[in-house]
């Protein structure tokens, strides 16, 4: 017998996964759930997210709700679902809507639950300077990523990822997890243990998370950069002038100043080495000013009289 389904994501991390599961065996039809358009690109006009446009892609019907309440319930009362799938959907299921699907709710978060929980748990596994990130599996309740964990993949973080680079391999980890648990999902055999070991949490990050603070040391602030990219984007100041860092590694000179001071390279390179705290440096490759193409250091050193001299 056929299954209907619901599939609930939101971002670019959700759509290898939806184009994943429209292909499985005994999927009958399914209803797609995305947040509504949202601004998006340098205009700031209102875009459907990437998920909506893989689902129209796919000739799936879309649905945009602002919010789960009532309606909610009444529509999926009609459409009669069988099993739920999340992945970053951005809204958190009420247990009246939970109720609603008789072969239960899951969801595909982008961690090693427990560690991790939250809405932005990518970023924070680069942050933390983790080894290995993964996806769990995971059958929904009503807490935040609290429920029981039916599977787990485990990906290594590499020493240069981005938070959009390790977003591109779990979103592919999570298809595959889901693609190879379906059949004893469908059969019953799939079976949920609840989670062990210390919590941690990864909320949204605040308004203005992404300025860079130099007295942090040098390994510190470029996981927090790479944890940034490529949106928000880390940033900083040079002089009056707002600075998108794009690419930085630690640099493993002496320098001396006090932290945000630049400390010119040998003649001829394009790169900013800047004091960070604990008596370390980070090497700035390549930057973005403000209304500007990216570019290197070097590049923007030579458009202003004079140089800055310092980030803040």
């Amino acid at each position: 017998m056929g299954c209907r389904l619901v599939f609930m994501g939101t971002p670019l991390y959700a759509v290898p996964v939806l184009r994943t599961l429209v292909h499985l065996p005994q999927v009958d039809a399914v209803l797609v759930i995305t947040r509504p358009p949202a601004p998006r690109g340098r205009g700031g006009r209102p875009a459907p997210s990437p998920v909506a446009e893989a689902a129209d892609a796919l000739g799936l019907p879309v649905w945009t709700p602002r919010r789960l309440g009532p309606a909610t319930e009444a529509r999926l009362a009609r459409w009669a679902p069988d099993v739920a799938l999340t992945a970053a959907y951005g809204l958190i299921l009420p247990p009246t809507v939970l109720a609603r699907f008789r072969g239960g709710a899951y969801n595909l978060h982008a961690s090693l639950l427990p560690r991790w929980r939250g809405a932005n748990p990518i970023a924070w596994a680069i942050r933390a300077g983790d080894a290995e990130s993964g996806v769990s599996l995971m059958q929904m309740d009503a807490g935040v990523d609290t429920g029981p964990v039916a599977a787990q993949i485990r990906v290594a973080v590499a020493p240069d990822d981005t938070t959009g680079t390790l977003t591109a391999r779990l979103a592919e980890a999570a298809a595959a997890l889901w693609a190879d648990h379906w059949a004893a999902l469908r059969t019953g055999g799939l079976v949920a243990i609840p989670q062990e070991g210390p919590p941690c949490s990864a909320p949204k990050d605040p308004p203005g998370a992404g300025r860079l603070d130099f007295q942090a040391p040098a390994d510190t602030v470029a996981r927090l950069i790479r944890s940034m990219l490529p949106d928000p984007g880390p940033h900083t100041m040079a002089g009056p002038v707002r600075i998108k860092v794009l690419k930085a590694r630690v640099d493993t000179s002496v320098v001396k100043g006090g932290p945000g001071t630049i400390v010119r390279p040998a003649r001829g390179t394009e790169e900013w080495v800047v004091a960070c705290g604990s008596q370390t440096a980070l090497r700035i490759q390549q930057i973005q000013p403000a209304g500007r193409r990216p570019m290197s250091p070097g590049a923007f050193d030579r458009g202003q009289s004079p140089p800055p001299t310092r980030l803040s």
